[in-house]
This record gives C-alpha cells, structure tokens and sequence, in this order.
C-alpha cells in the first residue's frame, strides 16, 4: 500500500487514509486471531493494574485504545488517518474519558498530555524515519510523569518499503540510555 515515496511522517496522513478507504479493517485487528493475542499480550505486559493518563501512539481504529481505556482514567490517541479517527470515534463512543485525535507524529504530538504514567508506541515506529522515531521518543519522554512507562509493541517480521522494522526500531529505544 506504500512506496519508497511514503516512507516518512510528512505523508502519513495520505497513505493511511488511502489504506483505510480501501479497507476498513487493513491489519484486521478485529478479526485477526494474531492480533487479539498481541493485544492480550501487551495489556498482561503493563505492570500496573491501572493508569491515570495513557498516550497510544499510532491509534488506529482505536481497538487497544478500548482496551486500554478499561485500565485508564484518561486515554489520548494519536492517528495521522482522519479515516482512521472518525472509526475510532465510533468505537469509543461510550468511553467518555478515551479519545483518538488526529496528530502526524512526530510533529503534532499534543502539548495536553505531560504528566502521562503510560505511553504506548504500538506498531507506529517503522513508519516513521529514523530521526522521526528519535524524535517521537523524545516527545514521549517529555510527557511521561517520573515512573512514568513507555511500552513499544511491533512486529518483528521483515517490513518492506519502510526504513526501520521492529528488531530495529526497538533496539534504537533500547540503545538509549533513558530507556
């Protein structure tokens, strides 16, 4: 669905719009058996049994941000898709305290959520351009609250047309010494 061409934050919004009108499941997060393991996996993976305000990079759909609202007082995601966030409305219509904006990250990453005890970077990272990803770490880090987690989630197998895959965008992370 990508080219060489689209491989960086500045064109997200067009890609993944182009994606989501042509699909309106494109990772099958509602159907995937794969899909609702890793989000069972990743919920078991937060140490704490509740957060206070949780930030989800790369929102989607907004299916994790649901789960993750169950968990939270406050739930901000972040989508570069309009398409995307109009879904993702629907399914958090009963969930007053979660909401998924429009933001292309790194650059629109909102100035309301410092303080965050959790932001979740879920397969958002290989999308983005090396120095994107450094700086949307940044970003993260600034927000999070002292104790505050950052939990990275991405599939580990080869991604084609991107500049980063999960092996790589998670051991960027984990080469800096915040982490």
């Amino acid at each position: 669905v990508s080219g060489p061409d689209d491989a960086d934050a500045h064109r997200a919004a067009a890609v993944f719009d182009r994606l989501y009108r042509a699909q309106e499941d494109p990772w099958r997060y509602l159907s995937s058996p794969y899909e609702a393991r890793k989000r069972a996996l990743t919920l078991a993976a937060l140490p704490r049994p509740r957060y206070g305000t949780v930030v989800e990079a790369g929102a989607s759909i907004g299916v994790l941000t649901a789960d993750v609202a169950a968990r939270a007082d406050r739930v901000v995601g972040l989508e570069a898709s309009d398409i995307a966030v109009d879904r993702a409305a629907a399914r958090l219509a009963d969930a007053p305290h979660a909401e998924v904006r429009r933001a292309v990250l790194p650059a629109d990453w909102p100035a309301d959520v410092a303080g965050a005890d959790l932001v979740i970077a879920s397969e958002i990272g290989y999308f983005l351009q090396p120095e994107e990803l450094d700086a949307l770490i940044d970003d993260a880090d600034a927000a999070l609250a002292p104790g505050g987690e950052l939990l990275l989630c991405h599939w580990r197998h080869p991604i084609e047309g991107w500049p980063l895959d999960g092996d790589a965008v998670h051991a960027r992370v984990a080469a800096d010494p915040r982490w």
